[in-house]
C-alpha cells in the first residue's frame, strides 16, 4: 500500500470521527508513521495544518446541521467538540463571517469545506536530484526549540530560531566543536499533539556538556538536493518529496529524525546549495 492510499485512509478515519475524539494512535497505525510526522507532512501536501482542516471541516458540518435540523446551538456546539456555545459562536463567526444565531435566523449562505483527499499528479516537468545512502548512527549537538507545524506556518518559528541563532554565540561554538562540518537542522521528538523539536547543530564525535544532543540511528537515507535561496527553495523540495517521491518510489518515511544540511554560507544566493536527508524504509 502506498503513501497516498494510506493518507486517504487516514482522511476517511478523520471524516468518520469529526464529532468524536480523533485518536492519534489510530492515525499512526493507518499511515505507518508517528502522528506527529503526519501533522508535519499534512500542510506540505495541503497548504493548511491538520488542526485547521479539522476545525474548518467540523464548522462546515455544524453549519449544515444549523440550517437543516432543529438542534439547539448548544447541542451542535457539544456535538463538534466545543465546551460552550460562546466558544462555538466565536469559531463559527471566524469561519463563516456571522454568528450561528444570525445564520439560522436569516438562512444566509455559509462556507462549505469539502472533505479533502490526496491524489498523485504525474507532472514530470522537473527532475528530482537525489541519492540513496547508508549511514551509521551519529550524534548531533546544538540547541533546540519545541514547536508545531501550526506555529511554524503562522509565526515562522523555525526561521526565527535560525535568525536568533545566527546572532548568538552558538555558530562559533559549533565551529569549534566540529570544524568544517556543515550545520544541520534536525526534526525529532515528534509527539501525538503535533509538536516536535527542531535542533540547530553539527555532527560531533561526543556529547558536549552544555549543549543538547540527539542520537540519529543507523538508517537508509534519501538525500535530496536543494538549489536556491532559503527558505523557499528547501520548502519546495519538501513539497516535491511528499507529492512526488513518496507516492511513486516504493519508499516511505521511517519515522525517525530527519534533517536539513547546510554546507555553505550565503543562504540568500540564487545558487545556494543545501540538502534534505530523510530516513526511508520500503513500503509493505
Amino acid at each position: 500500500m502506498d503513501t497516498i492510499q494510506r493518507f486517504n485512509e487516514a482522511m476517511d478515519y478523520i471524516e468518520a470521527n469529526l464529532n468524536h475524539t480523533i485518536d492519534e494512535q489510530v492515525i499512526e497505525r493507518i499511515t505507518l508513521c508517528p502522528s506527529g510526522l503526519f501533522y508535519r507532512m499534512f500542510p506540505v501536501l495541503s497548504g493548511l495544518t491538520l488542526s485547521d482542516y479539522i476545525r474548518r471541516r467540523r464548522l462546515s458540518l455544524a453549519g449544515l446541521e444549523l440550517l437543516k435540523t432543529h438542534k439547539t446551538i448548544t447541542e451542535i456546539a457539544l456535538d463538534y467538540g466545543y465546551e460552550s456555545p460562546d466558544a462555538f459562536s466565536f469559531a463559527f463567526k471566524q469561519l463563516h463571517g456571522l454568528s450561528p444565531s444570525a445564520a439560522r435566523k436569516h438562512q444566509d449562505a455559509l462556507l462549505f469545506i469539502p472533505k479533502m483527499s490526496f491524489t498523485l499528479h504525474l507532472k514530470g516537468a522537473l527532475m528530482m536530484k537525489y541519492q540513496i545512502l547508508e549511514k551509521d548512527a551519529f550524534v548531533v549537538v546544538g540547541k533546540s526549540i519545541r514547536t508545531t507545524q501550526d506555529e511554524n506556518m503562522k509565526d515562522q518559528s523555525i526561521s526565527k530560531f535560525w535568525q536568533s541563532t545566527n546572532q548568538s554565540s552558538l555558530p562559533g561554538e559549533l565551529c569549534q566543536v566540529s570544524p568544517n562540518k556543515p550545520f544541520l537542522g534536525v526534526c525529532y521528538g515528534m509527539e501525538s499533539d503535533g509538536s516536535f523539536k527542531y535542533l540547530i547543530g553539527v555532527e560531533a564525535d561526543h556529547v558536549i556538556k552544555h549543549l543538547e544532543h540527539v542520537v540519529i540511528p543507523k538508517s537508509t537515507w534519501a538525500v535530496f538536493e536543494s538549489i536556491g535561496p532559503m527558505p523557499q527553495a528547501i520548502q519546495h523540495v519538501w513539497q516535491k518529496i511528499y507529492e512526488e517521491f513518496f507516492p511513486s518510489s516504493g519508499y516511505r518515511h521511517a519515522g525517525t529524525p530527519d534533517f536539513e544540511c547546510y554546507p555553505e554560507d550565503g543562504s540568500s544566493r540564487k545558487d545556494y546549495r543545501a540538502e534534505v536527508w530523510i530516513p526511508i524504509v520500503k513500503n509493505q
